[in-house]
């Protein structure tokens, strides 16, 4: 019997991929809403300063909201910066527990701590009972980490264990980390982590929905996003199914590593510079012609990408990928 399709996630959690982290401005939520698109969701972030601002018992109601729907709850990270920088940890721990917060976030975007500090405060946060996760970046944009920085603080934070390291977006999106100033992906910054990393140890913080549409495309339906808006995680969903335009065909990616690097490099190459003939593939990748025949075989027995003429040159063929990824930059010849 044919299996019916179905947009629930194929894991339960706690997923150890295609993990959605949303940011909760402790407004804006319906709980009707949100308990239909609850099992989409996995962390809850609570930004800010927030749980400062409301009453305790309101924010307490609106944890057990959540853990009752199956959603561990997230203490940011910008909290304990302010808790080490007034030397609150142990009042800041304590009240984190009353409130019922599951994880606490480890970061240094604000001020400036060392790894052995925030190695510290990963001990002693993991000691008081929460999980944890590490932030990599700063929020500031003119005092951003440099990429050789960017992949160390990962590196180290994964030394740690902690349940991922989440790479600093900002909710704007824009001037931070893997994001230019127009909220445009810095690409040659992300192909580096992504070569150094594996990218599901990594939650992509990504508030705009170009970005997780861009991610998806890149990595697949199971790359791990945060900085999601309560409101946008049905369309994250959609995106991650391949139900829009900008991820159509790829929600359910095939295992290309039985093909090589040459394979994944030249997918790659196809998705961000489509329309695109072997001629083109080979002055682009500088991988002999052969390599090239050879992974667009591959590629096309996958269906990862589709071969059409070229009305230019009758004599080629053109390469598409299923996606609608746009073209980034048009070759000249």
């Amino acid at each position: 019997m044919e299996e019916e399709f179905s947009a629930e996630p194929k894991e339960v959690r706690p997923r150890r991929s295609g993990i959605t982290m949303t940011l909760d401005r402790l407004y804006g939520l319906i709980e009707p809403e949100f308990e239909k698109i609850s099992g989409f969701v996995d962390i809850v972030e609570i930004g800010w300063g927030l749980p400062l601002v409301w009453k305790e018992e309101d924010i307490v109601s609106r944890i057990k909201f959540y853990k009752r729907l199956g959603v561990k709850v997230s203490l940011s990270g910008t909290l304990i910066e302010y808790a080490v920088f007034q030397n609150e940890l142990e009042s800041m721990l304590s009240r984190a527990s009353r409130l019922g917060f599951d994880i606490i976030e480890v970061s240094d975007g604000i001020i400036d701590l060392s790894f052995e500090q925030k190695a510290r405060l990963s001990r002693i946060i993991k000691s008081k009972g929460f999980e944890c996760l590490y932030a990599v970046g700063k929020k500031d944009p003119v005092g951003q980490l440099s990429l050789p920085e960017t992949i160390s603080e990962i590196e180290a934070g994964l030394r740690l264990n902690p349940i991922k390291v989440v790479l600093e977006g900002r909710e704007r999106g824009r001037g931070v980390g893997i994001y230019d100033e127009n909220g445009e992906i810095k690409w040659e910054t992300l192909r580096a982590i992504a070569s150094r990393v594996d990218y599901r140890d990594i939650i992509f913080e990504a508030p705009l929905e170009s970005q997780q549409a861009a991610l998806i495309s890149e990595f697949g339906a199971d790359v791990n996003l945060g900085n999601i808006s309560l409101g946008s995680v049905a369309a994250l969903q959609s995106e991650r199914l391949g139900l829009r335009f900008d991820t159509f065909g790829v929600a359910r990616p095939v295992d290309i590593s039985a093909g090589g690097p040459s394979v994944k490099f030249i997918l790659f190459v196809i998705r961000h510079y489509q329309p695109i003939d072997q001629k083109e593939i080979v002055e682009l990748t500088q991988l002999p012609k052969r390599t090239v025949q050879k992974a667009i075989e591959y590629l096309k027995a996958n269906k990862l990408v589709t071969e059409h003429p070229n009305f230019e040159d009758r004599r080629s063929k053109i390469y598409r990928t299923p996606t609608a990824t746009p073209i980034r930059r048009k070759m000249t010849r």
